[in-house]
């Protein structure tokens, strides 16, 4: 990948990088496509495992899946620099800035409890409208006002999941390559998003795109090579908008500076 010369971290690109992260996220993927689609269905279905045990199983899985996040940015980071990608690559996360990643997903455990109570206070109760429309005794007065009480809510939920998005978004990658601190990581990818955020909605797009075909692969096996092209997707993203480049003259960004 090549880049212009640009200090000011983070860097803001033009809308039409989105398209260019996802593609980028694929030619790194197809360097060794079985390797990496295989450790995300191990990875993955240990987050999983995790969200099954009774009481804080969820927790746990909130907790743990920065570090899935912070593992293929780590792989990727192996592969564009042309090294050879193993098993141990993927575990960098638990190997190294364990307690901050699961900050992180502290952070966003808690947030989405927030919203959450927030919604159902609002009248968002997914699970009654879902129990409503399979029992077949609410009328249809009854559902549509069911659903004009929770579109409000759900609405409200929209507009407060996007911060927290935005701020958890790099911030795995911040912690990982550039030694920040869980809130610096959240501050500065929130500025990160917020300032490209033509970018990030191209890119979400053409995501979007991918995640919907490779839905419809039978078994699931579309998703085993659409999500590793994701986080080679969001690899790429960083790179453009945080690292220093070797023709720039400032320090790079890498495992153990601080952006605190």
């Amino acid at each position: 990948m090549n880049m212009p010369s640009n200090q000011d971290i983070p860097r803001k690109v033009a809308a039409s990088q989105g398209f260019q992260w996802v593609a980028t996220g694929f030619r790194l993927y197809r360097k060794t496509p079985l390797l990496l689609s295989a450790a995300f269905g191990l990875m993955f279905g240990v987050v999983m495992a995790l969200g099954v045990i009774p009481l804080v199983g969820g927790s746990l899985s909130d907790l743990a899946s920065p570090l899935l996040v912070a593992g293929f940015m780590a792989a990727y980071r192996v592969l564009d620099e042309n090294r050879e990608l193993e098993l141990p690559n993927f575990l960098a996360g638990v190997r190294g800035p364990l307690i901050p990643l699961m900050t992180i997903g502290a952070v966003q455990l808690l947030g989405a409890l927030i919203i959450g109570q927030i919604m159902l206070a609002m009248g968002f109760d997914p699970q009654a409208i879902m129990d409503a429309a399979k029992g077949g005794k609410t009328s249809p007065a009854e559902m549509r006002d069911m659903m004009n009480l929770a579109l409000p809510a759900a609405l409200v939920g929209m507009v407060l999941f996007t911060p927290l998005i935005m701020a958890t978004w790099f911030a795995p990658a911040l912690i990982l390559f550039g030694g920040a601190r869980p809130v610096t990581a959240l501050r500065v990818s929130l500025k990160a998003v917020a300032r490209n955020w033509a970018a990030m909605l191209t890119n979400s797009l053409a995501l979007g795109l991918l995640l919907f075909i490779a839905a419809l692969v039978p078994l699931l096996l579309g998703l085993l090579a659409a999500m590793p092209v994701l986080f080679g997707s969001l690899y790429a993203s960083y790179q453009a908008i945080f690292a220093v480049w070797a023709d720039d003259a400032a320090v790079p960004v890498q495992a153990g500076d601080s952006l605190a």
